[in-house]
């Protein structure tokens, strides 16, 4: 570092020169840094926060640098005929050493021309310059000053290990002191802003490095995030007090700890007229506070604060108010009673911001509504209300209830069994009792205390137009302790009326033009409005009055609205007919004589639950019968079910998805004629057979080839008439079953039993095949072979579907075979007895349908019964093939050698 300079003469160099035993060690001073207390500069700062600042130190002699005013660098003074003026840099060092400050330390020159020297006469310390002659111009003066002068600390912390450099002042000109200041954050460092980042607990570390002697010397400050704790409040929230209340709470600090009893403060807001908004605001250090008091044992302050006379609230009057303690590091802590709060029905976070808290430096809280959330930075106050009044009697009525999922009156509850009786505050409900109160015409069996609310409940029904007279007959008191023994109103009507609506036929019913719907009220009210609505599915574009249609099953279409129309007292009447066929849905209000109490009746919006014990008052308009078909309209079976279906009757007005809307799918066949070719048509009524009134069963027999009409006359529900609708059924030839063969054996069967099953008719003369074998285990092997006139000759006379066939040909052409298929009624399915051992076995098939090489499950095939083995052939590469039971499946046509352990029977 760079020292002033000093001109030493020889005869104090002895004594300089003794001296240093005495200044060597003042070095360790030298470049000294801490963390000073801005509010007292000779005190240390203990502890810093995360947000506040921090005051850096070092003191360096070394650094007290004078400047050199000379030359270029001289000062400048402008004199008009004066003698005497003063130096910018003071003080005025000893530029000579001569161990003063006199004229010889300063020199003056004409700035015009510097080689013109302007005498001087004496020249002091405090920079004042006296001339030998009073001169006017501009001069220049050089002389040696002393100037504050500046350095760098670099400051760092656990958070940001690089840290910043932060620029520290010499605090005056000759002090040899320097000071900086930075922010702590939570952010990123800012070098140029003085902004260091910390973390929480993190530990801020200073470092001054001295140039001469060379070092670096460091100093640590703690950080702490957390502020105090304020604990054990009272009193509660929202309590009552009959005189000024006492505010009481425990401080805590387990950190830096509250510096002292000055830390702690209490505001007070009185809402005079009590609707949420401060009328007057006091602030108050506890420690020095009218009724103020503030006691530390073992790092626990307790406090009490009363409230001063100067606050001079009146009755019925609310403080809000809040405890406020800082500690050492400089965390303020402001009380918050609610740490969320409740925003469009959610809870939500709402944590206090101290630092925004309006606490009076700035904005202070007068006129600020206490339960807006941004104006109180999310603080929630606690309340006392001042009250010498006795509560008193304000109203009451019937039919409502306490809400306790909302913590709110339910006014539309319509509880024929519970009265409403409102006082003017909130009462203490240990005070309040079912002999306090009469209610006309009942007794009292129950009470509920809500606040200011007391809900009665009654032995008996109150009717919907009643209004009994509800009197205090005991004592009752408020939270503050007033007292009240007597009141009484005659309560107001607010229940509702109810209305019994019905739709003609019944709920649900099915009408093919107009509908009649009822209503009767319990006591007389004004026009009944009926609103009408189509039940539409959720999906549909007409469903805007569904709140959400995601969620909607069924949604309401935009509705007809009716007037209801007075056939008797308290009865009326609404026609309607609807345009389209559907579901529709019957919503109705009414007013009683108090006109604030509607009865309603049914569902007014969707979704629109369908279920059997819905509350949806719903009928249905059916303008048509729904058209039959038939099953089958083709079929190469002479003697078929025939089925009549209306099962589109059920479905006239589905939704998009395919839910049924439609409930009354029911028809009635009144005729049914059979017309087949070249015969007369036949009354097939009475043979018609249905289990559900949907789906109706004929049982045809000998059908000839050609179309069969069926001519059908039928009713709905709704009344709708289906006159003499025509059906279809044509019957066609059988297509022969082809079984392929291959040049050489091939292990064949047949998947039913043919119409003639004599072997020349299977397989006809002029077939090539030329010999034909099969397996019975009882019989053994059987053989046909041709004769000379193309005829079978053997102990193989027939081919059935009840064994499989060895059949040789040099060919590739099919067999052709006429198979019926299995007859309905008394046929009886087929079956393949199986013995213990090989057995040769067909794929049968019963449906009639497939065809040759069409594939069966193995595994559905032999279910039931127990093989180990099964084989087919491959004829043209002459190898045999093991069929696996389970992973691999049969085909039509084909024949297999089947190996059981024991007799069994195969039912396919």
């Amino acid at each position: 570092m760079k020292s002033k300079r000093r001109f030493i003469p020889l005869v104090f160099l002895g004594a300089i020169i003794m001296s240093l035993l005495v200044i060597v060690p003042a070095f360790t001073d030298t470049g000294a840094v801490r963390f000073y207390d801005m509010e007292d500069t000779d005190e240390d700062q203990e502890w810093a926060r995360q947000g506040g600042m921090v005051y850096v130190e070092v003191e360096d002699s070394d650094l007290d640098v004078n400047a050199d005013l000379s030359g270029a660098s001289a000062e400048m003074h402008t004199l008009d005929n004066e003698r005497t003026f003063y130096l910018m840099n003071k003080p005025v060092a000893d530029a000579n050493g001569d161990g003063f400050v006199n004229a010889q330390d300063v020199s003056v020159v004409s700035a015009a021309n510097t080689a013109m020297v302007i005498r001087v006469d004496r020249a002091a310390e405090d920079g004042r310059v006296d001339l030998l002659e009073p001169y006017t111009g501009d001069v220049l003066v050089s002389y040696e000053g002393a100037v504050a002068n500046e350095t760098m600390a670099q400051v760092k912390s656990q958070a940001d290990p690089t840290g910043i450099e932060v620029m520290l002042t010499e605090t005056s000109a000759d002090s040899g002191v320097f000071r900086g200041m930075l922010t702590t954050t939570s952010g990123d460092s800012n070098d140029a802003s003085d902004m260091l980042k910390v973390g929480k607990n993190d530990v801020i570390t200073a470092t001054y490095s001295d140039e001469d002697p060379s070092r670096n010397t460091s100093k640590t400050i703690q950080v702490e995030t957390t502020a105090p704790v304020i604990s054990n409040l009272f009193p509660a929230h929202n309590s009552s007090d009959r005189s000024d209340p006492d505010i009481e709470f425990n401080v805590t600090d387990g950190d830096s700890g509250i510096s002292d009893e000055d830390n702690i403060w209490v505001i007070f807001a009185v809402d005079e007229d009590e609707n949420g908004s401060v009328d007057r605001e006091y602030k108050y250090q506890v420690s020095e506070a009218p009724r103020g008091d503030v006691d530390e044992e073992d790092d626990v302050f307790s406090v009490k604060q009363g409230l001063p006379s100067e606050v001079d609230v009146d009755n019925n009057a609310t403080i809000y108010w809040w405890a406020l303690a800082e500690d050492l590091a400089g965390n303020l802590k402001v009380t918050d009673r609610q740490a969320t709060v409740e925003v469009n029905g959610d809870d939500v976070t709402d944590l206090c911001s101290s630092a925004n808290f309006p606490d009076g430096s700035l904005v202070g809280l007068n006129v600020k509504d206490v339960a807006s959330r941004a104006e109180i930075a999310g603080c929630q106050p606690y309340a006392v209300r001042i009250d010498n009044q006795e509560p008193s009697l304000e109203s009451a009525t019937t039919g409502p209830t306490w809400n306790s999922d909302d913590d709110e009156v339910n006014m539309g509850a319509n509880d024929n069994n519970s009265v409403l009786v409102v006082f003017s505050e909130s009462l203490d409900a240990d005070t309040v009792d079912n002999s306090d109160f009469t209610v006309e015409g009942t007794s009292v069996t129950d009470v509920q205390v809500e606040g200011k609310n007391v809900f009665l409940t009654v032995s008996s029904e109150i009717s919907s137009d009643e209004e009994p007279d509800v009197e205090l007959v005991g004592s009752v008191r408020d939270v503050a302790g007033n007292r009240q023994t007597s009141g009484e109103d005659t309560a107001e009507d607010g229940i509702a009326p109810t209305l019994t609506v019905s739709v003609e036929g019944g709920n649900r019913s099915v009408t093919d033009g107009s509908i009649k719907i009822t209503i009767m009220a319990d006591e007389d009210v004004g026009t009944p409005k009926v609103t009408i609505s189509q039940v539409v599915d959720a999906s549909a574009s007409d469903n805007s009055d569904t709140e959400d249609v995601d969620e909607a099953m069924y949604a309401l279409s935009d509705g007809d609205v009716k007037d209801g129309v007075l056939k008797s007292q308290r009865s009326y009447e609404v026609s309607y007919s609807a345009s389209d066929p559907g579901l529709y849905n019957v919503y109705v209000t009414a007013n009683d004589a108090n006109s604030s109490n509607t009865g309603k009746a049914g569902v007014s919006k969707g979704p629109i639950d369908l279920s059997d014990d819905t509350s949806a008052i719903l009928f249905e308009f059916d303008d048509a019968v729904g058209k039959p078909m038939v099953t089958p309209e083709k079929t190469d079976n002479s003697s078929p079910f025939i089925s009549i279906d209306f099962s589109a009757e059920g479905t006239e007005y589905e939704d998009n998805d395919g839910m049924d809307l439609d409930s009354h799918g029911d028809v009635m066949i009144t005729s049914a004629t059979l017309e087949s070719p070249g015969m007369d048509a036949m009354d097939i009524t009475d043979m018609l057979v249905s289990t559900d009134q949907k789906v109706f069963l004929y049982k045809a027999s000998d059908l000839a080839k050609g179309d069969h009409v069926i001519k059908v006359t039928a009713t709905d529900d709704a009344g709708n008439e289906l006159e003499d609708e025509k059906l279809t059924v044509e019957v066609s030839e059988r297509e022969p079953f082809e079984l392929m063969l291959k040049p050489g054996w091939n292990l064949v069967s047949l998947p039913g039993t043919p119409t003639n099953t004599s072997i020349n008719a299977v397989i006809p003369a002029d077939h090539p095949a030329s010999t034909i074998l099969s397996y019975d285990a009882a019989d053994g092997w059987m053989t046909a072979i041709r004769s000379e006139d193309g005829t079978w000759l053997g102990t193989l006379t027939s081919v059935d579907a009840t064994r499989a066939y060895w059949i040789q040909t040099d060919s590739f052409e099919s067999i052709n075979v006429d198979i019926p298929r299995i007859s309905a009624g008394t046929s009886v399915p087929p079956t393949i007895a199986l013995s213990a051992g090989w057995n040769f076995v067909p794929v049968i098939d019963v449906s009639g349908e497939l065809s040759h090489g069409d594939q069966v499950s193995s595994s559905e095939y032999f279910n039931g019964v127990d093989v180990n083995r099964v084989y087919t052939f491959d004829t043209l590469m002459g190898m045999w093939d093991v069929v696996e039971v389970g992973n691999e499946n049969l085909m039509v046509g084909y024949g297999y050698w089947v190996h059981a352990d024991d007799d069994d029977v195969l039912a396919p």
